[in-house]
C-alpha cells in the first residue's frame, strides 16, 4: 500500500463523493461536468459500474480508481441487483489511502428523507434488489439503512476530522459555493450549473 499511496502524488487530484447515494450525485456529476471537469456517475460510458470496477481493482492490488484514464470526478460508487449490494462510499479509507490528495466529498442530506428518497428509487425497485440481496423485510432494510446512515457519517467525519481536503455538505440547506471556493486550489467550478436532479425528497411537512 506504501508504494501505490507514495505513486498517487501525481499532482492530478480527483474529487470523490463519498456520501451514499440519493444524495445529490446526479447534481454533482452534472456540476462537475459542465464546469469541464471529467465526471463519471455509477457507470462509464462503456457501461462499466464504477462499485464493480474498484472492488475488482482493490482485488488485483491496484488502486481503486484505476482504468478511468482521464477522469477527475467520481459521482456515485453504488451497486446493487438481487444478489450483491455495494456501497463503495464505505471504502473511503482505501480511497484515501491510494489518493491523499483527492477532494473528498461527504454530501449528506436529512436522514428520514434519505430513506424515503433510497425506498421510492427506481419505483421501489431499488428497495425491492436490497431486500432480495439482504433475505430481508422491506422494514428490516429500512431499518439496515438508518444504521449504516448513523456508521457511515461518524465513521467518515471522525476519519477526516481536520483534514482541508474533506468537505461536508448537506444538500437541503448547504451554499454550493462552498464546494467551489472549497476546490477552487485545483478545479474551476461554476456553480451557476448546479440544480437538483433526479429528485427524491419526502415531501413532510417541516417545522422550526
Amino acid at each position: 500500500m506504501t508504494v501505490e499511496v507514495l505513486q498517487s502524488g501525481s499532482g492530478d487530484p480527483k474529487i470523490i463523493l463519498i456520501g451514499l447515494n440519493r444524495c445529490a450525485t446526479t447534481s454533482f456529476h452534472r456540476l462537475f461536468q459542465n464546469s469541464g471537469i471529467p465526471s463519471v456517475h455509477w457507470e462509464d460510458d462503456q457501461g462499466r459500474n464504477l462499485a464493480h470496477r474498484m472492488l475488482t481493482n482493490i482485488a488485483m492490488g491496484r488502486r481503486p480508481l484505476d482504468g478511468f484514464g482521464a477522469v477527475r470526478a467520481f459521482t456515485d460508487i453504488a451497486f446493487v441487483n438481487p444478489r450483491f449490494m455495494l456501497d463503495g462510499a464505505r471504502f473511503f479509507r482505501e480511497l484515501h489511502a491510494a489518493y491523499p490528495d483527492a477532494y473528498f466529498l461527504l454530501n449528506t442530506r436529512d436522514k428520514d428523507d434519505w430513506i424515503v428518497s433510497r425506498a421510492n428509487h427506481s419505483g421501489g425497485g431499488y428497495l425491492d434488489r436490497c431486500c432480495k440481496a439482504n433475505g430481508l423485510s422491506v422494514d428490516e432494510v429500512k431499518r439496515g439503512w438508518a444504521h449504516m446512515y448513523d456508521v457511515h457519517h461518524a465513521e467518515v467525519e471522525a476519519y477526516f476530522n481536520g483534514n482541508p481536503r474533506f468537505l461536508r455538505f448537506d444538500i437541503d440547506c448547504d451554499d454550493p459555493q462552498r464546494v467551489a471556493d472549497w476546490l477552487a486550489p485545483d478545479f474551476d467550478v461554476n456553480i451557476a450549473h448546479w440544480g437538483h436532479y433526479n429528485r427524491g425528497a419526502s415531501q413532510r411537512a417541516r417545522t422550526g
